[in-house]
C-alpha cells in the first residue's frame, strides 16, 4: 500500500469557521478522513493541517518543515496544498510572490525525500457581500477582488511549477467545491467534494505510477 502526505493549513485540518472562535468539523466530516476510508487498501493518508499555515520556504521556517517531512518517511507521495494565507496577509496580494516561495518548498521537498510531489492548487478565494464587511477582509471590495483574481492565477503558476520540477499537479481552484460565508474554508458538503475530486487524483496517479513501474 502507497503513502501519501498531506501537507496543508486550515482546510487541511478540517476547520470550521461557523463557530465565534472557530473550530474543528467532526472527524468524519473532514475530507482527508472521506479519503482515506475510500482508498482503505490502496493509499495510506497521512496529513498534517495547522490553521494560518504559510509557505515556509528559508531559513529555519524551511529547514524545520524539511525535517519534520523526513520524520514521515518512508512515503510514496508528498502533497502540498498552500498559499491561501499568504495572499490573505499581503496588502497587495501577489501570487507571483507566493508561487516564487512554492518552488522553493518544492525544489527542497524534491532534495530531501524519495518520494514523488503532488502540487495542489488551493481553492479560488471568494469574499461573500457579508465577509467583505469583516475588519478580517479589511472591508475592501477591491481587496476582495485583488484575493479573488490573484487565487485564480496562482493554479496557473503552480502548474507551471508542477511541470518544471517533474511534479504531479492538482487544480483544486477549478473543483466543483463549497465554501462557507467567509469565502475561505470549505463547509462539511465542500469537505465530502473535495475529497471525491481528490480520490479520482490518487487513483490517476496511483495508475500511472503502476505503468511506469
Amino acid at each position: 500500500m502507497k503513502k501519501v502526505f498531506f501537507y496543508g493549513d486550515s482546510n487541511t485540518y478540517g476547520y470550521d469557521p461557523s463557530g465565534m472562535m472557530g473550530g474543528r468539523y467532526p472527524r468524519r466530516s473532514r475530507w482527508t478522513t472521506i479519503l482515506a476510508e475510500s482508498l482503505a487498501g490502496e493509499w495510506d493518508v497521512a496529513r498534517d493541517g495547522m490553521p494560518g499555515r504559510m509557505i515556509p520556504d528559508t531559513g529555519k521556517g524551511l529547514t524545520y518543515v524539511i525535517d519534520s517531512l523526513k520524520a514521515e518517511r518512508p512515503m510514496d507521495l508528498f502533497a502540498v496544498m498552500l498559499g491561501t494565507n499568504d495572499l490573505l496577509t499581503m496588502r497587495r496580494p501577489d501570487a507571483s510572490k507566493v508561487a516564487a516561495k512554492m518552488e522553493n518548498l518544492i525544489a527542497a521537498a524534491q532534495d530531501a525525500l524519495d518520494a514523488e510531489i503532488l502540487l495542489i492548487a488551493p481553492m479560488q478565494i471568494r469574499f461573500t457581500d457579508p465577509s467583505c464587511t469583516d475588519p478580517f477582509v479589511r472591508g475592501s471590495e477591491a481587496y476582495a477582488q485583488g484575493c479573488l483574481e490573484e487565487s485564480r492565477l496562482l493554479a496557473r503558476y503552480y502548474k507551471e511549477i508542477a511541470q518544471r520540477h517533474g511534479a504531479y499537479f492538482a487544480d483544486a481552484s477549478s473543483w466543483e467545491t463549497e465554501l462557507a460565508f467567509d469565502g475561505v474554508h470549505l463547509t462539511e458538503r465542500g469537505n465530502a467534494l473535495f475529497a471525491k475530486e481528490m480520490e479520482k487524483v490518487l487513483r490517476e496517479i496511483g495508475a500511472a505510477q503502476r505503468i511506469e513501474s
